[in-house]
């Protein structure tokens, strides 16, 4: 169960790097506290960073 949580989390942080999701990008505003501090490019290889750690840790769990 918690494995494909974890999964499903890590899918929506790597389609959210690639497809700018408002969620994730304007629609928080702490998110775009993130942004002004990080800039978009280190946000997006955070994004994609914890996907692939989360997408794997759901793997290793099962």
């Amino acid at each position: 169960m918690l494995s494909n949580i974890l999964f499903a989390i890590g899918l929506l942080y790597l389609i959210a790097a690639f497809v700018e999701l408002p969620i994730f990008y304007m629609g928080n505003p702490k998110t775009r506290f993130l942004i002004q501090k990080m800039g978009k490019r280190n946000y997006k290889i955070m994004l994609i960073v914890l996907g692939t750690a989360l997408v794997v840790g759901g793997f290793l769990l099962r």
